[in-house]
C-alpha cells in the first residue's frame, strides 16, 4: 500500500492536472504508479482524530463522541478495494477487509488500515522494551528484569499487537491484553499467528458468560497460550488477573498505551502488577516539553496514592516504593506536545 501525505492535494497544479484526467485515464494512472512502485493499493492518509464522526449526533446538534476506538475515519481510499466503511468485526468482513502487514524488530504486525490505525513511530518505544527486557543489556542498561521468563504482562490498550509483541518476543510467559476494537484483535490474532505465537480471544457476554471467540490453529483450550486476549473494556482487568494469579506467571510489567493520556487506567494497572514483587508500569502521556518535570512529580504522587488505595485494607502499601525510572521520549505527537512514556517502578522496599 502506497501512503500519500495529507498535504498531498495541497498544491493547485497537481488539483489541475489530476481534474484534467477524465474517463478512465486517472485509474490508470493511479495502475501505472502502483505497477512502478509494486503496491496494490492507494490512500491519503490523515492523524487520527480525537473525535468519532457521529452524523446523528452532528444533526441533532450534540457533540462528537471521543474517538476511543482509535479508528482511522480520515483515512481516503484512492485505488484499489479497501472494504466498506463503518463495517462491523465480523467474520465475514474479516474475509472481505484488504489487510496489510509490516516487520519491525522481526516482528510481523498486520492491520487493515480503513479500520485501524497503526503508527509507525512508536518503533522505538518497542525497540527500547524489548532491549531493557532482555536479561543482559549489550548497551550497559540495567534490565527491568534479571530474566524475562517466569514473568507475565498486561498490555491494556493493546491495539494490534504494538507493544504487547514486545514483551512476547522479549520472552515473557504470557501477556494479557485488553482491546475494544475487533478489528484491532482480529489484526493481533493474525499478527501473532504471523510470529508463531498462539492466542486465545475472549469475548465478554455479560456476568459470568464468557465465550471463547478463537484459539490458534490448532484449537487448542488450554492454558499455554502466549497471548490471552479479552475483547471487553480494561476495567474488568482487575477481575480477571486476580482470577488468573495462580495459573499465570506473576505480573511484572503493565503497559497503558493510550493517548493523550492513559491516566483512566492507572487505578486497574496497580491492581493487576503482583501483589508480592510489584513491577513496572509504562504509562503514556502527551505532555509540552516545558511541563515534563512538573508532570513526572505529579505521575508519581498519583501512583503513590494509588498504591495506597490499592493496599487500604492492610500495611503492605508502606512495603512498596513508587518512583520514576525514567521518561523516555518517543516521538513529536504535535507542535509543542510530545510523547512520552513514564516508566513507574511500583517495587517492595527489599528490592530496591
Amino acid at each position: 500500500m502506497l501512503l500519500l501525505p495529507p498535504t498531498f492535494l495541497s498544491k493547485q497544479s497537481l488539483r489541475d492536472i489530476l481534474a484534467g484526467l477524465l474517463g478512465p485515464e486517472l485509474p490508470e494512472l493511479w495502475r501505472i504508479i502502483c505497477r512502478k512502485l509494486k503496491v496494490t493499493h492507494i490512500a491519503i492518509n490523515k492523524p487520527i482524530p480525537a473525535k468519532a464522526p457521529n452524523a446523528s449526533a452532528a444533526s441533532e446538534g450534540n457533540p462528537a463522541e471521543p474517538n476511543t476506538l482509535r479508528s482511522p475515519t480520515d483515512l481516503t481510499p484512492v485505488y484499489g478495494a479497501f472494504g466498506e466503511a463503518n463495517l462491523p468485526p465480523t467474520e465475514e468482513n474479516f474475509q472481505r477487509a484488504f489487510w496489510v502487514s509490516t516487520v519491525q524488530n522481526d516482528i510481523v504486525q498486520v492491520w487493515p488500515p480503513l479500520y485501524t490505525m497503526f503508527s509507525r513511530g512508536n518503533i522505538g518505544e518497542k525497540t527500547r522494551l524489548l532491549r531493557l527486557l532482555a536479561p543482559a543489556s549489550a548497551s550497559g542498561e540495567k534490565p527491568f528484569l534479571s530474566q524475562s521468563s517466569g514473568s507475565s504482562a498486561v498490555d491494556l490498550y493493546a491495539g494490534i499487537g504494538y507493544f504487547a509483541f514486545s514483551y512476547v518476543k522479549a520472552g515473557l510467559d504470557r501477556v494479557l491484553c485488553w482491546e475494544l476494537n475487533g478489528w484491532s484483535i482480529e489484526g493481533l490474532r493474525r499478527g501473532a499467528k504471523k510470529n508463531g505465537w498462539t492466542t486465545k480471544v475472549v469475548l465478554d457476554d455479560g456476568p459470568g458468560h464468557d465465550t471463547l471467540s478463537k484459539t490458534d490453529e490448532n484449537g487448542s483450550e488450554s492454558a499455554n497460550e502466549r497471548l490471552l486476549i479479552f475483547n471487553e473494556s480494561n476495567r474488568n482487568a482487575a477481575k480477571r488477573v486476580q482470577d488468573l494469579r495462580s495459573k499465570i506467571a506473576p505480573v511484572r510489567h503493565v503497559n497503558c498505551g493510550y493517548l493523550p493520556s492513559s491516566s483512566g487506567s492507572w487505578d486497574v494497572a496497580v491492581q493487576v502488577l503482583d501483589p508480592l514483587q510489584g513491577g513496572w508500569i509504562h504509562a503514556h502521556e502527551n505532555v509540552g516539553p516545558q511541563d515534563m518535570e512538573q508532570r513526572r512529580n505529579q505521575v508519581v504522587e498519583i501512583f503513590r496514592d494509588l498504591v495506597c488505595q490499592c493496599h487500604k485494607a492492610d500495611s503492605e502499601a508502606y512495603c512498596f516504593h513508587v518512583e520514576c525510572q525514567h521518561v523516555e521520549r518517543v516521538k513529536a505527537y504535535a507542535p509543542g506536545v510530545t510523547h512520552v512514556v513514564f516508566d513507574i517502578a511500583i517495587l517492595p522496599n527489599t528490592s530496591r
